[in-house]
């Protein structure tokens, strides 16, 4: 990655570059070596899949939160290619990069790095790159769109691990299905939860037990379920985080959330049948969840 004044110097008056923010919370990565996970052909945004580009992912460096009030989303970053540097080898001179620091005050950034809109009426608009999305990517990809799969394919971005993700995503989307259509619950239903905390070894219950604990719109409290999230049914993960504060990426309002949910390390949205590299957390309630004893 370019050292920061390399990058700043790319910005324009707002911090951008090609309407993709630079954000503070970026800086700490500058000067070091990264692999890069994914092209940022697509971007999912609004429910809609979005036309990127110029973009690319690093291996799971995400958003902290510091400099947006303790958004706790980890959203995945965006970089610009102009930012980086194609190196040779991960290994050389990676200890001098990493002991390169750089400060994220308004007098290293010369105030370029808005991470507010405006203030109306007592509450904050914020600027980050997930709500600057919809400006950046403007064109829309409709799913019976080949080319699109065809070039997450040719980019490296999918191959047959992802084609064998689709048809798990497609059998437990056919569950899913026909749950809703069958489900008559139109208030959370009650069941067990346990006082579960950050660092703990869960198991995500059974489909049938997360299923019943749902309306017939597939909510809890709020907290919607989604088809991909029946795949991780039965799975051992650790709690990663409690969410109870995010920014809103649609309209750059913060959400304090009455009920807070957890995210557990490595368990991402795989973009279903939209390959949308983004691998945003999903969220879990304490009722989908059953503590274990770690070993």
């Amino acid at each position: 990655m370019r050292s920061f004044p390399e990058i700043l110097a790319t910005l324009d008056s707002n911090g951008q570059l090609d309407k993709l923010p630079f954000m503070p919370e970026m800086i700490q990565f500058c000067g070091k070596k990264f692999r890069v996970s994914k092209r940022a052909e697509n971007s999912c945004f609004e429910n809609k899949v979005r036309r990127m580009g110029n973009a690319v992912h690093l291996m799971d460096l995400r958003c902290d939160g510091s400099s947006h009030d303790g958004c706790q989303i980890r959203c995945l970053l965006f970089w610009r290619e102009e930012w980086l540097n194609r190196i040779s080898s991960l290994s050389q001179d990676t200890e001098t990069l990493s002991s390169i620091s750089y400060p994220s005050n308004d007098s290293a950034t010369d105030g370029r790095l808005r991470t507010r809109s405006g203030l109306h009426e007592g509450s904050v608009t914020y600027i980050c790159q997930a709500t600057e999305i919809g400006k950046i990517a403007k064109e829309e990809i409709k799913l019976w769109n080949l080319s699109s799969y065809v070039r997450e394919f040719r980019v490296g971005n999918a191959g047959w691990l992802e084609a064998k993700w689709l048809v798990r995503w497609f059998l437990a989307w056919i569950r899913w299905r026909i749950f809703k259509f069958f489900s008559s619950a139109t208030t959370t239903p009650v069941v067990e939860r346990q006082n579960i905390s950050l660092n703990d070894l869960v198991e995500i219950r059974p489909q049938k037990e997360i299923l019943a604990s749902l309306t017939k719109s597939g909510k809890n409290h709020g907290l919607a379920f989604s088809a991909e999230m029946l795949t991780f049914c039965g799975k051992q993960y650790r709690v990663l985080d409690k969410i109870d504060r995010m920014i809103d990426e649609e309209t750059g309002k913060m959400k304090e959330l009455k009920n807070a949910c957890l995210i557990l390390e490595s368990v991402t949205c795989r973009g279903n049948c939209t390959l949308c590299p983004r691998a945003k957390f999903h969220f879990w309630r304490n009722e989908w969840l059953k503590a274990k004893t770690s070993l």
